[in-house]
């Protein structure tokens, strides 16, 4: 998810992808194709935010996750009225580039916090890594089990926002 909203972080790209996806749901000439397009994505997006209340829900107190809870709500209330009745704009790349980078926070986490849940409940092993700090924010921990897949995620995040920074520049060069 994280990949895919860095890399839509370019507005002409987004326009590019959103335009292609309507004019193919068009051309069939059946509406209901791009009503199903747009029914998945809402669903998909619905889903992933279910699954992200219920994983946090049990991580935190039942009223920090109201208070959250209302406090994003209002926040996106205000923002579709300014959107909607003001005519702001939203800035795509801004917007994508922060919530990229949000996504991909939340997958280091969400990795270490799960590994070290399992090696707490005895499913898998605990390999100590001494030189390993603690630190909660990453949900980094010292056991090799969760930090080798944490470093595997930045490593690969690292790696494709480099092999898409070389396309630009070999596109741009064209």
């Amino acid at each position: 998810m994280s990949y895919w909203l860095h890399s839509q972080s370019n507005i002409a790209d987004w326009n590019r992808y959103i335009r292609e996806k309507s004019q193919n749901a068009l051309s069939t000439g059946k509406l209901v194709s791009l009503g199903a397009l747009a029914f998945l994505a809402v669903f998909r997006e619905g889903t992933e935010t279910v699954l992200f209340y219920i994983g946090m829900a049990s991580q935190i107190k039942i009223q920090s996750l109201l208070i959250g809870f209302l406090i994003g709500a209002g926040l996106l209330g205000i923002l579709a009225y300014l959107m909607i009745f003001v005519g702001l704009k939203l800035p795509m790349r801004p917007f994508f580039m922060v919530s990229s980078i949000i996504v991909f926070y939340l997958c280091i986490k969400f990795t270490g916090m799960g590994i070290h849940s399992l090696q707490l409940a005895g499913l898998i092993p605990t390999t100590s890594a001494d030189k390993v700090p603690s630190i909660d924010f990453f949900a980094l921990y010292p056991s090799w089990e969760s930090v080798i897949p944490q470093l595997l995620l930045i490593i690969a995040a690292v790696t494709i926002v480099f092999i898409k920074n070389v396309n630009s520049k070999k596109i741009l060069n064209h």
